[in-house]
């Protein structure tokens, strides 16, 4: 099964330490759901240490872009750690993204940590992040039938002047994931239920669908969505359930 579903992103309660930030542009704003709403440094070599306030389990990390400009980072590394001494972190890794579609991932093997360092660099004189997540995936667990289909909405409003030149949005798309499942059993509907009350349409998280395995570039189904539609659930036999719902890129 080939989707995964991640919410309850610490990043929500985390209190953060940055080696340099402009004013204008805050850490806090890492928490904000607008993709817009920027934290910027003020050099091209920053770190960011984040204090989740308790241990949790950690087991993925999920980055998207500033739509308009794509990303203010060149490279980033995560340090994951019990404590806010990182001489020797427990978890190093770094994160690879895709600069075609404004997404980077990376899952491993779950542990609990408290701490997390973010190491930044760039080329533009200052480093820039949009939304991140940290956190768990929401496993479904083995047994759901998947299916899925995707499409990208037109944004775009195109003008044209007398001479023929033409003004087009920026933002030209926004995807949009059509998502069925079947064979869900109680639990993992329950699972699904907690997206619906918690998140829906007013609070945002994030998806990937597809792996290597199926599609080249998984990438292109992947990034921070709202729940666009409310789940349309069919008992179809004792104890199974069969449902859709459809994820739309927050932007």
């Amino acid at each position: 099964m080939s989707l995964k579903i991640f919410t309850g992103n610490l990043i929500d309660n985390a209190t953060f330490t940055a080696s340099s930030q402009n004013l204008n542009f805050p850490p806090s704003n890492l928490k904000d759901p607008r993709r817009t709403k920027v934290f910027r440094t003020l050099t091209n070599t920053d770190t960011l240490i984040l204090d989740f306030q308790e241990t949790s389990e950690i087991d993925s990390i999920f980055i998207v872009d500033e739509p308009r400009n794509g990303f203010g980072i060149s490279t980033l590394a995560l340090d994951l750690n019990a404590t806010s001494n990182f001489t020797s972190p427990a978890y190093s890794d770094t994160l690879t993204f895709s600069t075609v579609h404004g997404v980077g991932f990376k899952s491993f093997v779950q542990q609990d940590y408290r701490f997390a360092r973010l190491s930044l660099t760039s080329t533009l004189g200052y480093c820039e992040l949009s939304k991140i997540f940290i956190g768990k995936e929401l496993a479904l667990g083995k047994g759901p039938n998947f299916n899925w289909s995707y499409q990208d909405k037109d944004l775009s409003i195109v003008k044209e002047n007398r001479y023929g030149q033409r003004f087009v949005d920026v933002i030209t798309r926004q995807k949009q994931i059509n998502i069925s499942l079947s064979l869900l059993n109680k639990d993992q509907m329950d699972k699904i239920f907690k997206i619906y009350d918690e998140y829906s349409n007013t609070k945002p998280f994030f998806v990937s669908v597809g792996c290597v395995n199926m599609i080249n570039d998984p990438n292109r189904f992947s990034g921070m969505v709202y729940l666009n539609s409310v789940p349309t659930i069919t008992n179809t036999s004792f104890g199974r359930y069969s449902l859709s719902m459809t994820f739309e890129e927050a932007l």
